[in-house]
């Protein structure tokens, strides 16, 4: 007895015990429905990850010691920079309450720096401080005396030459100039006085960018940003979503006070790997619904529209949902848990598994139109097609079995539970279906007139319609040369590395994320080392200052100088001299002097004259060949014209201004001055006695110490991502972080992908030839997949479509989606040898039609999805799907008769 046979009897069996099978499927279902429930859904990027590659364990072990990798970044402005300041301390307060927040840091403690400056301070300006404890701050006479005398001097000075100063304080000391300038004119231009000097822009001129009294700053001051840490570390979404929610719940609220207040609140937006991964899982969420939706209702109206039959739909549908469910149930052995990939089945399923179920009920169909009753046609129908739906359906097995294979875990398990769904829809389909269509038969349209052998003048005429073999060979030449140009071009199709691309248009997690790469020293992409000791920490981060492809090293060795101990005698003693100094009592009487009409005068002329001694300087430093103090210098005659023109036109009010610029300058002095006489009480620094936000961020339980470095590119690139590893490996090997786990993603992905992907073609044509046994059976069956691939990749190429790691799996799905229909085509032309090519094609592409009508609405729905990465894989296999639905109606005919030369016309 044939498979066929047998497959028949089992279908009779099961039309003629339909109760007793949708019994035990019910039960079955019921089981699987129990199991699905307990299936838990990893949401986190690690879940994707190999767990067993070293920068992996490295990444789990920073985890087990630091906590979470990645901040929360929350981006403030839109706002005057005070304003923003108070909200942003605020908010920091407010999020600290949470108990889903571990920490929120608005700004550095710039009290414990200063109090501390003597560890951050170069050698050298420790020594300048002692040397300054020993002469006033201006010689006697107050600050008229000594305008005049700098006055004078400037009139008749002596040659500038012969000073010894290396360039670097050279350097430094024209940066100071040009921003003490700067603020000066500021001062002068300003509608309103300024409430204090802008340091940022001082600090950003020594690579400190951002760090205006401790508040981390885009470089222009204008956007500030909180770094928030969850309290819990875990990356799924039962973690992650009430963290984030709960931000922007206090980051709104803390916003309305300030509206109902009467001041504008600043613009608040959220970026950092958490943010983008909340907005990723979300998005995703949202369209998986959408498309669930979308798709059983497109599927559905499509099949009622064609078959205008309810129970047609129930027959198709049904066994698919039940398959569908069962393979979720068996997801829990084989796999144990769903991830954000794997969840993408059921919307696989529905494009998938309805192909199966058309086939099937449409041959039921046929032999109850030849008169047969209705449960010997269940079981021919089943038995006949056994072996065209086995093929297909193995095919698509064998696709997704190929990618268990690969290394790349989130493919891996989407080939395994997509495998074990097709595998279950292919036995509810045999099963099922047949008690289904015993229980409910559907109502057949009118027989068609029955398929003879046509009148001798029809048959002349349909001989004179058949293409000539030289047009067959052009049509079917023309489509494989298509299919090798678009596999040629397909190749060189590249690959976006960029996640945030893959997010939605309107992302906000996305925009700042952009924003802050290009605008500051921040993003969310930290690389991340680990040392042993403080000896390792220094070393470490000295290195990574030196890279190019670093732009900012934060670690708490600069409050752990080697030579700390000494430091701490020097500030003692220069606290201890600067107490015995009357510099307190001079900065008072200054700021209460004022500036005079007396001083005021002489300083306007002072800077008439300062344009001569500029030009002394510039020539001087011109033949030494230092270009940059040159242009320095340049700089500093602009600003001083500038303000000698807006002085003399203010008259009053720009003395007024410039007397209140000079008490800014005083405060910052007199405030600096405390600092300093504090040293006297200063002790030995240990990690303890830093603050909370430092010690957690930097020192692990076991004694092991952070070094974060900020990449000075974007890590989405995959050229910036390679030198930046090199760089980051050559320091250490150890080293951890996002770029580096995405290095190790996108390999694993475009790999497994490539792999993956040849494996899989090579195994469907493998078994596609083992199971139809002659070469024209085969190439009918699989000329189309292979000829709609090739257009797919070449219209992919020719659109700029570029693969991403959501849509790079558009191609294995393509060819798992769309051999049922050069497959149900091959097995038709071999079956229906008493019709013509005209008649077998229109006979096997109701179905063909169906199947892929169906198989469009169900994963053609996802290119109305808003999460990028998600529509393009829509796009991507509605293209595919198009192209092989196109070659089996054009090119699989033209094989047929080019192979059937002899085929009744």
């Amino acid at each position: 007895m044939n498979i066929a046979l047998r497959t028949a009897k089992i279908a009779e069996f099961c039309a003629r015990n339909p109760w007793l099978i949708l019994g035990t499927a019910l039960m079955l279902s019921l089981l699987a429905g129990w199991a699905t429930l307990q299936l838990p859904i990893h949401t986190s990027r690690q879940a994707l990850l190999p767990q067993n590659t070293e920068v992996t364990q490295r990444f789990n072990a920073f985890l087990k010691n630091f906590g979470a990798a990645s901040d929360l970044m929350v981006v403030l402005e839109g706002a005057p920079r005070e304003e923003l300041e108070a909200f942003a301390d605020q908010l920091a307060v407010k999020l600290r309450q949470e108990p889903e927040i571990g920490q929120a840091t608005s700004r550095l403690d710039m009290t414990f720096f200063l109090d501390h400056a003597y560890l951050l301070l170069p050698p050298d300006g420790l020594d300048k401080l002692a040397q300054l404890a020993k002469q006033p701050i201006l010689p006697s006479g107050g600050l008229e005396a000594n305008l005049s005398r700098a006055l004078a001097w400037s009139k008749d000075h002596p040659s500038l030459g012969g000073t010894e100063t290396d360039l670097q304080t050279a350097e430094a000391s024209l940066n100071l100039t040009l921003f003490l300038l700067d603020e000066w004119q500021r001062w002068l231009s300003a509608e309103t006085l300024p409430a204090s000097l802008d340091w940022n822009r001082l600090l950003a001129s020594h690579g400190a960018s951002g760090m205006s009294d401790g508040y981390f700053a885009s470089h222009d001051g204008r956007m500030l940003f909180l770094f928030v840490h969850p309290k819990n570390p875990s990356g799924d979404f039962q973690s992650l979503g009430p963290f984030v929610d709960k931000v922007k719940l206090v980051a709104s609220a803390l916003a309305e006070q300030a509206k109902i207040a009467g001041r504008v609140p600043p613009t608040l937006g959220l970026t950092g790997l958490p943010a983008i991964e909340y907005e990723e899982y979300v998005n995703i969420q949202k369209d998986v619904r959408m498309v669930t939706i979308t798709s059983a209702g497109l599927v559905a109206a499509l099949i009622l529209l064609v078959v205008r039959s309810l129970r047609w739909a129930v027959l198709i549908f049904l066994p698919m949902g039940l398959g569908v469910l069962w393979s979720l149930g068996l997801a829990l052995i084989s796999v144990g848990h769903l991830t954000i990939i794997t969840a993408t089945l059921i919307a696989i399923m529905f494009g998938l598994g309805a192909d199966y179920g058309i086939f099937t009920s449409s041959r039921i169909a046929e032999e109850r139109r030849l008169g047969k009753p209705l449960v010997e046609a269940i079981g021919i129908g089943i038995g006949s097609s056994f072996i065209p739906v086995l093929t297909a359906g193995g095919a698509s097995l064998l696709i997704f079995g190929a990618l268990i294979s690969v290394d790349f875990p989130g493919f891996a398990e989407l080939g395994m539970v997509a495998a074990t769904g097709v595998l279950m829809v292919l036995l509810s389909t045999w099963l099922v279906q047949p008690a289904l269509y015993a229980l409910l038969p559907p109502k057949l349209k009118a027989l068609p007139a029955p398929a003879g052998n046509p009148p001798p003048r029809a048959r002349n005429s349909r001989q004179a319609g058949r293409p000539k073999p030289i047009v067959l060979i052009l049509t079917i030449s023309i489509a494989i040369a298509c299919a090798v140009f678009g596999g040629l071009k397909g190749l060189a199709i590249p690959f976006d590395y960029d996640v945030l691309a893959m997010l939605p248009v309107d992302s906000q997690a996305a925009y700042y994320q952009r924003r802050m790469v290009a605008e500051s020293d921040y993003q969310s992409e930290v690389i991340i080392f680990t040392a042993k000791d403080m000896t390792e920490a220094r070393r470490i981060h000295d290195e990574a200052g030196k890279f190019k492809t670093i732009a900012q090293v934060q670690s708490p060795t600069q409050l752990f100088p080697i030579d700390a101990d000494e430091r701490l005698g020097k500030a003692v003693d220069i606290g201890d001299s600067f107490a015995r100094t009357d510099y307190l009592n001079q900065v008072a009487e200054l700021s209460a002097a004022g500036l005079s009409a007396k001083s005021y005068t002489s300083l306007q002329a002072l800077l008439e004259n300062a344009p001569a001694i500029l030009d002394e300087a510039q020539e001087q430093a011109f033949s030494a060949g230092h270009a940059s103090l040159v242009e320095s210098l340049e700089k500093i005659r602009e600003r001083l014209s500038s303000i000698s023109e807006k002085l003399a036109a203010d008259g009053e009010q720009g003395r007024l201004r410039s007397e209140s610029f000079l008490r800014a300058l005083l405060s910052g002095a007199d405030a600096g001055l405390k600092v300093i006489d504090g040293w006297q009480q200063a002790k030995s620094l240990t990690p303890e006695q830093l603050p909370p936000a430092l010690r957690d961020r930097f020192f692990a339980a076991d004694g092991s110490i952070a070094v974060y470095a900020f990449p000075a590119k974007t890590v989405y690139d995959p050229d910036n991502l390679a030198a930046l590893i090199q760089d980051v490996y050559s320091i250490s090997p150890e080293a951890t972080g996002f770029p580096t786990t995405h290095q190790a993603f996108s390999k694993a992905v475009v790999d497994g992908f490539t792999r993956g992907t040849q494996l899989a073609l090579a195994l469907c044509l493998l078994w596609i030839m083992l199971v139809t046994r002659s070469m024209r059976g085969f190439t009918l069956a699989a000329l189309p997949l292979l000829v709609g691939g090739g257009w797919m990749l070449g219209l992919m190429a020719l659109s700029g479509i570029q693969y991403n790691y959501a849509n790079i799996v558009a191609l294995p799905l393509v060819i798992a989606l769309a051999v049922d229909y050069g497959v149900w085509f091959s097995y038709r032309w071999n079956e229906l040898k008493n019709l013509s090519p005209l008649q077998v094609s229109l006979t096997a592409g109701k179905a063909i039609g169906l199947a892929a009508g169906t198989t469009l609405a169900g994963l053609g729905a996802i290119t109305l999805a808003s999460y990028r990465g998600v529509s393009s894989l829509g796009l991507g296999i509605t293209i595919g799907l198009l192209c092989c639905l196109a070659a089996t109606f054009f090119v699989a005919p033209a094989i047929g008769q080019l192979l059937d030369s002899k085929r009744k016309p």
